[in-house]
């Protein structure tokens, strides 16, 4: 899985984080430690490869210091790109635990988060202090690091307030304005359609192919898929979208009561109504 195919998963995850934020029952636990699992192997993986590569870059000859850096670049975009979806993921899970006062996945996420931005410092440091890398190159890198802070503060921009997408964020300005431009559109769908859109365009430009970690990249995302309960997806396998859980959930609240008043049509009604959803106590007819 390339890593710019981590990027739309994680657009998909953000459209539906109300959705997983609001509604979702508990996240699955075998799906975080296999999130978890995942995201370290790739960190340790990558920690080898950047140094290694600062090893021997002391020692290659001038001739052939540009065929060095292409063989590093692609895990430098890797790291780069990927961590959209690290900090999307860690933004819904922790939004979706703060909501109901848990503390389970928030640490998983966290920690994954955490490896993650210490590749990110090693990759950077190796953009500006490693010797070799030409004018041209480092500018495409750090065009393409900004292009990712962007979307990634874009795609936390469409999360709910309660997420507290703020410890998430490159930018807190950049996702408050992002976040009221979600808010502002009318057709949520048709905007998504377009963001999509554009996030391909914005990345089929990815110059580097394949991916180094693709396997790692594949059992990450699947990782977050295992998180989810299976309620949140259709037949066809893709989200289900945040309008229809609404009309999901209030037509089980609805049956709920249905069912309770028929049971009550069965069973014995003297001086007893049904019991009141939010209290779970009988109240006689006539009390207030």
């Amino acid at each position: 899985m390339h890593a710019r195919e981590l990027v739309e998963f994680a657009a998909l995850i953000a459209s539906n984080g109300p959705a997983i934020i609001g509604h979702a029952p508990r996240l699955s636990g075998s799906g975080l430690e296999q999130y978890w699992s995942a995201s370290r192997c790739r960190h340790e993986r990558w920690g080898r490869s950047l140094k290694t590569f600062s090893y021997e870059l002391q020692y290659v000859k001038a001739s052939d210091m540009a065929t060095r850096w292409a063989e590093i670049r692609n895990v430098l975009e890797e790291i780069l790109t990927t961590e959209v979806l690290t900090r999307t993921w860690a933004a819904v899970c922790c939004g979706y635990e703060r909501q109901r006062g848990l503390d389970e996945a928030s640490p998983i996420v966290r920690n994954v988060l955490a490896g993650h931005l210490e590749a990110r410092n090693r990759a950077l440091n190796l953009m500006v202090y490693g010797h070799g890398l030409r004018v041209e190159e480092a500018v495409i890198l750090n065009r393409m690091r900004r292009r990712n802070e962007r979307w990634s503060d874009m795609l936390l921009g469409y999360l709910p307030e309660s997420a507290d997408t703020a410890k998430f964020a490159f930018s807190t300005a950049r996702v408050k304005e992002f976040a009221a431009d979600a808010r502002g559109s009318v057709h949520s769908e048709t905007a998504w359609s377009l963001l999509l859109a554009s996030l391909r365009i914005a990345y089929q430009k990815q110059t580097c192919d394949p991916s180094p970690n693709e396997d790692l990249n594949r059992r990450v995302a699947a990782g977050v898929l295992a998180c989810l309960p299976s309620e949140l997806f259709e037949s066809t396998g893709t989200l289900k979208s945040l309008w229809l859980l609404r009309m999901q959930h209030a037509a089980n609240d609805t049956q709920g009561m249905i069912e309770e008043l028929l049971a009550l049509e069965d069973g014995p009604t003297d001086g007893l109504t049904w019991e009141t959803r939010t209290t779970g106590q009988p109240r006689l007819r006539g009390s207030h």
